[in-house]
């Protein structure tokens, strides 16, 4: 009599599997790579929580009263509030094989499969972080646009304004569109001749998947993974550090036999990861289609 081992049963799953799940999910993330990932670091490999601190005391500096006269410095006692992210979602994604079927897959299959992992995975980190009403681009309290109706230029520029207006730096903004409303964006003629010249000759590969030309201060991004409103979809126009993510690790593959269920052969995907909403102000939900 002999057992199956972790030896044969890793003869159909390479290890592989984990870093190219990994690849996949990190293709298919438009919105999830558009926030802030500074603090991820902190949590790879332990943790589960990163304080975030405000930086409040970067709004304002202090003058000379005299210039070219000495005088005693004022110092701040700086009281510095700070936002927690957590991590506390998982997301997984899992097949079953008979084990009569494994020596009768095809090449091809595996690599579907893969991608299939991590795609899903990607999916839902992008679906999470889309409509969450506390922590997500549900949550901004600052409203731009009419649902179910056309995103127009003046709607661009006022989310643009309101960025301004609470000293957002310029770069790393985005302006994150579903396929309806990137139509609605393509229709507004001087948005259209720049994304265009944006793209000319070939695509900026560095702005990743969904990325389809930069206007008035912000890189255009599509996500199908947008939330949803009365009739059509809840958009948004932020700077990045809007809101803080973080991914604990590569997506983990977990495999093993299961006897009970009828002899199968079974593997699962998974990842760990975090949102946390840090600066409001930064941040506007766009009404549209």
């Amino acid at each position: 009599m002999a057992d199956f081992t972790a030896t044969t049963a890793a003869t159909w799953l390479p290890e592989k599997w984990s870093p190219l799940a990994t690849i996949t999910e990190r293709s298919n993330t438009p919105l999830w790579d558009t926030f802030d990932h500074r603090w991820e670091p902190e949590v790879v490999g332990g943790g589960d929580t990163v304080n975030i601190p405000g930086f409040s005391q970067n709004a304002s500096a202090n003058k000379r009263s005299t210039f070219g006269t000495a005088a005693a410095l004022s110092f701040e006692a700086v009281t510095e509030a700070q936002s927690q992210l957590l991590i506390n979602q998982m997301a997984y994604k899992g097949y079953r094989l008979p084990v009569e079927l494994n020596p009768q897959v095809i090449a091809n299959y595996t690599p579907l499969l893969v991608n299939g992992i991590g795609t899903a995975i990607a999916l839902q980190k992008d679906t999470d972080v889309g409509g969450d009403n506390t922590n997500g681009i549900d949550s901004f309290t600052t409203f731009v646009g009419t649902d179910n109706i056309d995103i127009t230029d003046d709607n661009i520029v006022t989310a643009m304004v309101n960025l301004d207006a609470q000293n957002a730096p310029m770069d790393s903004r985005y302006f994150v569109v579903s396929p309806a409303s990137k139509g609605s964006v393509i229709k507004i003629e001087p948005a259209r001749n720049s994304l265009y010249a944006a793209v000319l000759g070939s695509m900026n590969v560095d702005k990743g998947r969904g990325y389809f030309g930069h206007y008035m201060t912000f890189d255009f991004v599509e996500s199908n993974n947008l939330e949803a409103g009365a009739s059509g979809k809840k958009n948004g126009a932020y700077h990045t550090e809007a809101i803080a993510v973080a991914s604990q690790s590569k997506i983990s593959i977990e495999k093993d036999l299961n006897i009970e269920d009828g002899l199968l052969l079974q593997v699962v995907g998974w990842e760990t990861y975090g949102f946390k909403k840090v600066k409001d102000a930064y941040g506007n939900e766009v009404d549209g289609k």
